[in-house]
Formats: C-alpha cells, structure tokens, sequence
C-alpha cells in the first residue's frame, strides 16, 4: 500500500505493559447488580454472603441403618451380636422428634433425622432385624455415618467472599445455606475484530486459496466467557482502514473493552496499529518481551482500552491469556486463576483402593518456590467443604496409596484459585471477624477443624494461621503447652484475646444452672462438643473436679450426664440444638447465648491465640496479620458480646527450632 513499515517501539514485559495501562484507565469493578444464585455461576461476588439457615439444619444419616447409641455397640462384634430394641423407624423428610435410651434403637433411611441422644449409625449390611429386635454385629464409633447438625456451616457463617466467583459446588453451597440472589460485579462486554482478507467465516463452506476460517475470534470469545465476561463478535474486517474503524467505533460505542486480531506485525500490510493510534491517547503499548505473542499492541480510546492481539492462534491466545485475561479480571473484580494442573508435594500420606482409582481432595499452599497439597477428606454430602479444596489427585487402582513427600500432579477445579494465606483452626467469630477484614486486601482461605486440628495441619506445614483455645489440665494454661506437646517449632505465637465460656440454656429452663452438678442432679439433657476441640477440654477438666469432689470415678459422672456421647462441632451448633429443644443445656461462649436469646451462666474467660508459621511470613496476607493482629483485636472486641481484650493481647512469642 506503498505505507512505511512501522517497526515495534520499545518491548516491554507483562507487568510494565499492565502497569501502563492503568496510568490510563483505573482497573476496577464495572458496577453491581443482583442475580438469582440459580443463575449466578462463573459470576463473582460482590460483597460477602452469609448462610441464612444451618448445614445440615438437623442431624441425618448419611446411609440406610440403625440409629443407635455408639457405646451399647462396644462389645458387638460378628460372632457375638448386640441386641437393641426397635423403638421406631424413621425416613427422610420425617417431622417426628424421637428419643430413645440405652439399649435401643430406631430403623433409618439415608437422610433421615437421627434420633435423640443417637450419636452413630450402624450400616443396615451389619445388622439383622426380627420381631423387633435388631442384632448388631458391627461396632461403631461417635459420630459414624452421621452428618452432625450444623457442622458444615452455621446461620450467620460466612460461605462465600466478596471476590469469589461462583463455581458449581459453591452455587449448591449457597443455595444450601438458604441464599436465593447474590450481588455480582457487572459482567465486562468485550467486542471481538477479526482483521484480514485473507478470513472467512467457519459457516461458509468453499475456501478459496490463500484463506482461512477466522478461528481465533471464537477461540478469544471462549476465553472472554471462560472467565465471565461477555464476548461480542463483530466480525471482519477486510484490510482497509475504513472497515477497521467502522467495526471499532462499533465496539468502542457498545462495550468496555475491544480486541482486535490480526494486524500487528510489522510487516507493510498490517493496518491494526495506524487505526489503534488514531484515537486518543492512542497506543500506549506496541510489543511485548513474550515468544509467542511478541507482536501486540494496547491503546486508549477515551477511558476504553483496545487490545490488538497478533493473528497466530498460539501466539494470539498466549498474549491474551497474560494481558487480556487480567484487564477483564480487574474489571469484573476477579482473582486471577492458575493452571488447571500443578505439581505439589504431599504432606501426608493417602490411602488407595485395590482395584479402584480414587481421587482425594486437597488443599494447596504455596511455600517459596513450590506447593504443597493437604488431603481434606469427607463425606460426598458436604456441599460446604467441597468449597474449600482446590482440586484433587488421583491414587492410581493398582497401588495400596502414595506416602508423604512424594510428588503429586494435582488437577485444580474449575474456577480455582491458590489462596494467599490459609487458616486452618477453630472457630470463632471474633476469629472470622479479623479474616474477614484481610480479605479485604488478600484472598484468605478459612477451614475450622477444631483447635488441635489447626494445630496438627500447622505441624505439616500446609496452613499459615491456626487459632486454638486448648486448655491443658496440668498447668492450667492456655495453648503454649501444647506447642510444647506437639513438638511445634519455628513458629510464632501471638497472644490473641479472651472469649467468655459458659452454661447455656433456655430461659425457660426454670433452673438456674451454676455447674454440672446441677445437671447431673435435674438429669437434664446436655448437648457435648467434639473431642480435640478447646470446649471439650475445658468440659473434661471441669467433670474431672466433679469427680474429685464426689470420690466417684471419672467414667461414673460421664455416664451420669445424659448425653453426653451427643457431640456437635460449633458454638452455633450448641446454640442451635438448644434453641430447637434437643437438649436442655451445653457450654458455649456468650456471644452465641446471645445471639439464640439463651441464658448465660459464665464459667471461665478462655484465651484465643493464632500461631504463625514463621516460613509464611514472607507471604504479604500473612506479614500484615502479623502486624496488624493487636490493632484488630482491640478495635473487634468492643462490639461483640463476650469478648475481652487481655493487655497483651497482640504480643508475639518466637518459639525457635
């Protein structure tokens, strides 16, 4: 066309060219609108949401059996069968409210409500039936085959983050926890321009020599949607400047962002960069220190951005992986995602099955220059756990597992993401609090297991942050000694805060519950927390003085306290079970008194810490917790009921190798 050729000006590497456009065009969300969650998939989210009901809302099997209490299984075994009562049979969807008693039991079907003080289910393949009496031929443990009330989130938890996008387990998640509409940033609109004479639409049949289909903007458009935004095709342009305005000012004019493909070369033919620079500011970026996807160019259009992508599908979709991909992500407040597959090294080992493939979730946690991957197993029913891994591994069918250390491929999730820091530890909403405001800058992942759980997940190296609140019955002290116990090193402790425990109960009651003689006495029903949690300490080492005091054995009072096998995992979980009238009294913090209108007798002020594993402070989520912690509890624990600020809360204890 007798133009000059317009060679490249100065190459500049990903960053510097993103950098560059947002001294232009402030990279940030388009708007917020709501949208039902059926429909909210591959959205992100635009504020927290909260679960509006408990998962699961009561306790249910999770296969068909008998509901029985585990310890009348202890001596049942194949060749000498325990017998137990029928007492009733229930099924999914039941209403009923049944309560049994030692030497008893009740028929259920996968989903039904367990039966009170029932803690485990005995597979109906172990047991047999007739004229109701069930032999039991297997024995079970607490909590086997049952999915506890309230244990995969509690009303008020939060389920999801400001910043998530929606994936499928967390719609089911959401709308599990009773949520029906989610405020999403607005969908960015991405007009598509195909360039060159050369292109013909996949739709018409003849190819005449020297043409080709125009792939690359079907490719792009895949791209664009796979990350959420919507993609418009425009169609082609011939090699004519005219035609390539008119299809730009077509873009520009009905949506935020526009691509361009083909055009970018140097070569004396291509028109994309004397088109691009006609508007104004014009290109702000003409190459990049990429192979393949050297040849691409950015410009401004007002406050639009144009990207003009090479014409090689790899090189195209290279560039618009590294450069397109995080424009619309800001734009649509979206987390950048990782490569479907990873190599990570795990931390402990799993177990296969002859015959089988099995695939283990996991959890992944960058360390310095490699990851790492933590199984988290549980049941196929656990909507909101599912939500927390990040993909899984697969243990091939000929081998009996893989052990710790060995390198795995890991398959990360559609819509995955690796979390800037991870906490993994008890729950606490004071606790959740403080998360939630790093969340803020930093995406942190937050799995309650309980406080030793924290601390054993921290022992592996998978987690940054762990909060415990373990009370050790001989020195009487919270936490520190069990870092000592575990042999915890190279990390640090941060003093934290002080959560009123005590006795709840209804108003209603019409006792005043002052210890747990006083529920032993009125044999009232009491409601248990799970073992290895800092509740169940406390709980232990208060019987061990009620049998101290009365000169009766341990076992004695424990069998006096009716159920006490009865275990649930949360503070909201007693508070629930309580408030439903499945249990007359249990020991929880004041905050959730509060919040379910129970009365509140105290017992003791626990202390709250986190431990720091001291390789993640080179993490930034990580360091500013480490140095914004005592800030944050002082400003957090004037507005909570219960919570109390200790005076040295926020001091730092480095526990060396």
């Amino acid at each position: 066309m007798g133009q000059s050729r317009k060679i490249y000006r100065k190459l500049v590497d990903i960053e510097e060219a993103l950098a560059t456009v947002e001294q232009y065009v402030t990279l940030k969300p388009l708007g917020i609108e709501e949208v039902p969650v059926s429909e909210s998939y591959g959205r992100i989210l635009a504020e927290d949401v909260r679960a509006n009901v408990n998962l699961p809302p009561f306790s249910r099997s999770l296969m068909d059996g008998y509901a029985v209490i585990a310890e009348d299984t202890s001596t049942a075994f194949e060749d000498s069968p325990v017998s137990l009562k029928v007492k009733a049979r229930t099924f999914a969807g039941s209403k009923e409210k049944i309560s049994i008693d030692h030497g008893e039991a009740v028929e259920v079907a996968t989903g039904a409500p367990i039966p009170y003080p029932a803690d485990a289910v005995v597979p109906v393949e172990y047991t047999d039936e007739s004229n109701g009496v069930v032999k039991i031929y297997k024995r079970v443990a607490p909590c086997e085959n049952i999915d506890i009330l309230a244990s995969d989130f509690v009303m008020g938890e939060i389920i999801a983050f400001k910043g998530s996008r929606i994936t499928p387990s967390l719609v089911s998640a959401l709308i599990s926890g009773g949520v029906d509409e989610v405020k999403v940033f607005s969908r960015a609109k991405v007009a598509i321009v195909s360039i060159g004479d050369e292109l013909k639409n996949v739709g018409e049949k003849r190819l005449d020599f020297g043409e080709v289909y125009d792939s690359n903007s079907h490719m792009i458009a895949s791209l664009v949607k796979e990350i959420g935004a919507e993609p418009f095709i425009l169609g082609i342009a011939r090699d004519d400047e005219k035609a390539i305005r008119e299809l730009l000012d077509e873009g520009l004019e009905k949506c935020d962002i526009v691509v361009t493909i083909g055009g970018t070369s140097s070569g004396l033919e291509d028109l994309t960069y004397r088109v691009i620079d006609s508007y104004k500011p014009g290109v702000i970026v003409h190459g990049l220190k990429i192979k393949p996807g050297g040849p691409t160019a950015i410009a401004i259009a007002g406050k639009k951005i144009i990207v003009a992508l090479p014409g090689f599908p790899i090189s195209c979709l290279t560039a618009a992986t590294l450069v397109l991909v995080p424009i619309i992500s800001k734009m649509q407040g979206m987390r950048l995602t990782e490569d479907d597959k990873i190599k990570a090294i795990l931390l402990v080992p799993v177990r296969g099955v002859i015959g089988k493939k099995r695939l283990i979730p996991v959890i992944i946690s960058k360390r310095e220059d490699r990851y790492l991957a933590f199984p988290y197993v549980f049941h196929s029913g656990s909507i909101g756990r599912f939500s927390k891994v990040d993909g899984y591994i697969i243990v091939p069918s000929d081998i009996e597992g893989i052990s710790a250390g060995t390198e795995v491929e890991v398959n990360l999730y559609p819509g995955s993401r690796i979390a800037d820091a991870l906490y993994i530890g008890s729950h606490c909403p004071l606790a959740e609090k403080i998360l939630t405001h790093l969340r803020k800058y930093y995406d942190i992942k937050i799995i309650y297991s309980g406080s030793m759980g924290g601390l054993r997940a921290l022992k592996t190296g998978i987690n940054d942050i762990a909060g415990t609140h373990l009370l050790d019955e001989k020195t009487n002290k919270y936490n520190l000694p069990f870092l000592e116990m575990l042999n915890l090193k190279d990390v640090i402790f941060v003093r934290g805060y002080g959560r009123e425990q005590g006795f709840i109960y209804p108003r209603n009651l019409n006792i005043e519950i002052r210890n747990f003689e006083d529920i032993i006495d009125n044999n009232l029903r009491f409601i248990n927390r799970n073992k290895g949690s800092g509740t169940r300490t406390l709980i232990e080492k208060m019987l061990w003085e009620v049998a101290a005091k009365r000169n009766v054995d341990y076992n004695v009072i424990v069998h006096s306290i009716k159920g006490y096998n009865f275990e649930v995992r949360t503070h909201d979980s007693v508070a629930l079970a309580i408030s439903q009238g499945l249990a007359d009294v249990g020991v929880a913090i004041r905050y959730v008194a509060v919040k379910y209108g129970l009365m509140f007798t105290p017992i003791a002020v626990e202390e709250f810490d986190f431990v720091i594993n001291k390789k993640s402070l080179s993490k930034r989520a990580v360091e500013y917790f480490v140095e914004n912690i005592g800030q944050l509890i002082r400003e957090n624990t004037r507005d909570m009921p219960g919570f109390i600020l200790l005076q040295d809360s926020g001091e730092k204890l480095d526990i060396e190798k």
